[in-house]
């Protein structure tokens, strides 16, 4: 049988239209064959003790809920908790064979990722059901203006702008115009989706949890300036000028950085 997924002949393949649910709806991803193999069919899988012991857990888990990186041959799940190991994962040498990042944990997404070459600095990522070519140097230097944001602001203000006041007065305005400036024109890409995504707060060694969304609206240590009045000298202060298994090659939807695709060492898949 050919299978649909990765286009490779597997005598091990099952029969696809026996293995698909009602549920399935990525048929515009879908290649032409009639099976689907077994490395296919481990990433699809709703119940993986292999899984379960990867992560610590004692029932089966599904592997869409989890975040898979594949580095130098070794494969490694990721828990949305876990994204200070994503980050060095992506920022350390070689880049990740496969980088297939769940935002939201309900999809299926190892399947659409492209693989990388073996020993590359620099590749694809598959980011839910996008994928992006990503320089690590690119990636960090965002990291460290969005990471000085969120020190001080919650996700949801770095996501849309809209800062509170009273936090931009108590983090200091010229400060903070200095970090918007060069925010802003990323505001809404994927790469600046991604490393808002990946972003720890490391002022006093918190890290947010692991159900922390882009839009979630953290209030610690707001509740002093939910209570202090704001002067009008200091809103118009505010109003001035001033985003090893199985791993397959299938690109879905592709947003790039530039109008041509930069080059790394390794090259890419």
């Amino acid at each position: 049988m050919i299978c649909r997924f990765c286009g490779i002949e597997s005598s091990e393949a099952v029969s696809f239209d026996e293995w698909v649910k009602p549920t399935f709806t990525d048929h515009d991803k879908l290649l032409d064959g009639d099976g689907v193999c077994p490395d296919c069919l481990f990433w699809f899988d709703e119940r993986s003790e292999e899984m379960a012991a990867r992560v610590g857990k004692d029932k089966p888990q599904r592997m869409r809920n989890y975040s898979h990186f594949v580095v130098s041959g070794e494969w490694t799940p990721l828990s949305k908790g876990d994204k200070e190991r994503m980050q060095t994962l992506l920022l350390s040498s070689p880049f990740p064979e496969l980088a297939a990042i769940a935002e939201s944990g309900q999809k299926h997404i190892v399947f659409r990722a492209r693989r990388n070459s073996p020993g590359a600095t620099c590749g694809w990522i598959q980011f839910e059901e996008q994928s992006l070519f990503v320089q690590p140097q690119e990636l960090r230097d965002l990291m460290e203006l969005i990471e000085a944001l969120y020190v001080h602001f919650s996700k949801g203000e770095i996501e849309t702008g809209n800062y509170k006041p009273y936090r931009v007065m108590s983090f200091g305005v010229e400060q903070w115009q200095e970090l918007e400036e060069q925010v802003k024109p990323l505001r809404g890409g994927l790469l600046f989706r991604v490393v808002l995504f990946l972003a720890q707060r490391r002022d006093d060694g918190r890290i947010e949890g692991a159900g922390n969304g882009p839009a979630m609206d953290s209030l610690a240590g707001d509740t002093a300036g939910l209570q202090e009045p704001l002067s009008a000298q200091h809103l118009a202060a505010v109003r001035g000028p001033r985003e090893k298994r199985g791993v397959h090659k299938q690109p879905g939807q592709v947003r790039q950085l530039s109008l041509f695709e930069p080059e790394c060492d390794g090259g890419q898949g």
